[in-house]
């Protein structure tokens, strides 16, 4: 173990030591202080706009989506608080290194949700960490007739102006993560960690949530972000609201890229190999110059119970038998050789939430997947969580006064439940078409999904219009007055 690991584990079981919030804060800052040296983070002091004074907001969950709506929620003057059900202390004696965001792979973020941390003031830093990629990429399972869609091309067609936003961008999930906590460390933003909520209680004034360790959290609003298998949505909306197991699992490898002497195509940074008549597929996102992931998704395998991404037990095996079913697929060479070498491999049950017809009841709002968790076969979970974000910190900025907050929650449920929506089932599509053959063969269906791309490469129709949050609020609210 070298030596940043050991302090690291010392601090964190004297953490123990301390009362309980104050140990849940420490453990927090003692997770980010290990990812300082590793990754530089401007000191430059977020945005902010003095409006909604002394307002306080619970935040359920400090994953991507939590910390982002934080860092918005700052810009306009309400003073928040994350709370993650994350048990460090626990992690700690079972002898293991936790920090926040440490599973899954990488992300790919999209014109919509690079305007957002472009709003927070964190896009510069993301780019700086991550890799923009021009191109996204489908071939068949064993890389051949590849089908290169120009996504430049596509988000200038799309309407996207700025040089910075019309390319996406790759990025490791929890290198995204850290860059977002360190962000909310020096606005001053709180998280508190095992904190598993229970219950939620509303009233006139408040909302109260009900933690396992018997603590409590009052706010004048509560916002759900914790997730697909999100208890504010069960508590709040429903017990019957609950994700559905759709048969699949996906598995996930990290390797670095350099040591193992991999090297992936530019065309090829983030790409898809599909068997459409064997029902085989696996992804491939190149995160950085050092650093790729490689998703495998399976079919009929039983449900786990930890319905999260974490990191397998046994590394070498799980890498290892994940690699041969590669080698049994017949995919790239270089793609087995990414999963046989993966540092990391994490396993998570693939989920679709039923749809919802409002994100709003009283004082509770949900967001990202707790409010739309979708199938990531679109790869747009994470664009239509930041996008809710952004709408939420345009919609602030219009209704600063807290007497208006109940029309500011209705208008947000109106646009993102149909947003959201919208881009659950665009997400359910793919995943059926992507796999689809016809009568005449896959073949067929691969042809036919060529000349689309091409014909988008080319300008000759538009397959989406980028979101800008600002401007759909103002245009919501000119509808409204009319």
């Amino acid at each position: 173990m070298n030596e940043n690991k050991h302090k690291f584990m010392i601090m964190m079981r004297l953490s123990t030591l301390m009362d309980d919030s104050n140990r849940s804060y420490c453990s927090l800052r003692i997770c980010l202080s290990k990812r300082v040296a590793e990754f530089h983070s401007p000191t430059t002091n977020l945005p902010t706009i003095s409006i909604a004074k002394n307002a306080l907001c619970v935040i359920i969950g400090s994953g991507l989506v939590g910390a982002a709506t934080a860092l918005a929620l700052h810009q306009v003057g309400i003073q928040s608080t994350l709370y993650d059900q994350i048990d460090l202390v626990d992690a700690t004696t079972k002898g293991d290194v936790v920090e926040f965001g440490d599973s899954g792979g990488g992300v790919a973020l999209q014109a919509g949700g690079l305007r957002v941390l472009q709003t927070l003031g964190v896009l510069d830093e993301c780019i700086k960490q991550g890799l923009p990629s021009r191109y996204v990429t489908w071939g068949k399972i064993d890389g051949s007739s590849p089908i290169v869609c120009d996504a430049f091309v596509w988000n200038q067609y799309s309407g996207e102006t700025d040089p910075k936003l019309q390319m996406p961008l790759l990025i490791l999930r929890s290198r995204l993560h850290t860059i977002l906590m360190q962000a909310c460390q020096r606005a001053g933003i709180k998280t508190f960690v095992n904190k598993k909520l229970v219950d939620v209680k509303q009233e006139s004034s408040s909302v109260t949530a009900f933690f396992a360790d018997g603590t409590t959290a009052t706010g004048d609003l509560l916002i759900g972000a914790d997730g697909i298998h999100s208890a504010t949505r069960r508590k709040v909306f429903g017990e019957t609201l609950r994700a559905k197991f759709t048969g699949e699992m996906g598995h996930i490898g990290v390797v670095n890229l350099k040591q193992h002497n991999i090297t992936i195509k530019e065309t090829e940074f983030c790409s898809f190999f599909v068997n459409r008549d064997q029902k085989y597929a696996v992804g491939v996102l190149q995160l950085s110059p050092e650093i790729g992931a490689v998703r495998v998704t399976t079919f009929d395998d039983p449900e786990e119970e930890d319905q999260s991404y974490r990191p397998v037990s046994d590394l070498p095996k799980h890498a290892g038998q994940l690699a041969d079913l590669l080698k049994r697929w017949g995919t790239p060479p270089h793609i087995e050789k990414m999963m046989r070498n993966s540092f990391r491999v994490s396993a998570a049950s693939i989920n679709d939430l039923p749809d919802m017809d409002t994100y709003r009841k009283d004082r509770v709002i949900l967001i990202g997947d707790a409010a739309h968790g979708m199938v990531p076969n679109a790869g747009i979970g994470l664009l239509t969580g930041l996008e809710d974000v952004g709408t939420l910190l345009a919609i602030f900025k219009k209704f600063p006064k807290q007497e208006d907050w109940s029309k500011a929650l209705d208008l947000y449920s109106k646009i993102r439940v149909e947003r959201g929506t919208g881009a659950a089932n665009q997400a359910r599509n793919i995943r059926v078409r992507g796999m689809a053959t016809s009568i005449f063969g896959s073949g067929l269906n691969h042809f036919v999904f060529r000349m689309i791309v091409a014909a988008g490469n080319n300008g000759f129709f538009k397959l989406y219009k980028v979101f800008d949050p600002e401007a759909e609020v103002s245009k919501r609210i000119r509808e409204e007055l009319v």
